[in-house]
């Protein structure tokens, strides 16, 4: 899986890497979504940065680490 860069969290180090959040699709599919080193990961069919990963990170807001 290719992994797309934050705008939000610094993911380089971060204790989050290599962990997997399950996000359920609109059709209702559910997809992975992993933090690693470079980003962000998910095994959707996007080729882009996905609202998988977006709403992933959206989560981060407002927390500190």
């Amino acid at each position: 899986m290719f992994s797309h860069n934050s705008d939000k969290i610094d993911t380089q180090g971060h204790p989050f890497v290599g962990v997997q959040w399950t996000v359920v699709g609109s059709k209702g599919d559910n997809y992975s979504v992993e933090m690693t080193d470079y980003g962000f990961s998910c095994n959707c069919p996007a080729y882009r940065k996905c609202k998988h990963i977006k709403g992933v990170e959206e989560r981060f807001e407002n927390v500190d680490i």
